[in-house]
């Protein structure tokens, strides 16, 4: 039997699981699933820049790191027998038609309304891709590492090191 490449994805993770699927795929995916439901907007999406905060790793002390682009929305959705689901999406782009199209594909995630395994799998597929690029990324950062012992080792052999 053949074994799943699937990830789990968390709830916190699913707006960057989902983006990382692909935009198109993300604002295609959310017209089909939403047509014909009410969209309420509970905070309107908007995009700007935000102060990234980061912790110091040797005093633990928080600092901003600088300003990101960032897109945000909170909506509510009324399908045709007036049942109501809400989402919120925050992402870090300056795109508010993929923060309203992951705040939508949120909400259709939270109640479980038909269309939820659609959005299941297209936050699988981001996983996987997620998952690719920080292996990419672990490699590329394995080839810069440097073994300084093999430069105490030339050292002690009485080679010129400079």
């Amino acid at each position: 039997m053949m074994q799943s490449n699937k990830l789990p994805v968390a709830s916190r993770e699913m707006s960057a699981c989902l983006a990382a699927a692909g935009r198109e795929q993300v604002l295609s995916t959310a017209a089909l699933l939403t047509q014909g439901m009410t969209v309420l907007p509970l905070l309107p999406a908007e995009s700007g820049l935000a102060l990234l905060q980061w912790t110091d790793a040797v005093l633990h002390q928080p600092f901003f790191l600088g300003e990101v682009p960032m897109a945000r929305a909170a909506l509510a959705l009324i399908n045709p027998r007036g049942e109501r689901a809400e989402g919120a999406a925050v992402l870090m782009a300056d795109d508010t038609e993929l923060a309203e199209a992951l705040a939508r594909l949120d909400a259709i995630s939270a109640r479980r309304w038909p269309g939820a395994e659609q959005v299941d799998a297209l936050a699988q597929s981001g996983a996987l891709a997620r998952a690719r690029l920080r292996t990419e990324r672990q490699a590329m950062l394995r080839r810069t590492r440097v073994d300084f012992a093999l430069l105490t080792q030339a050292d002690d052999d009485g080679e010129d090191v400079a």
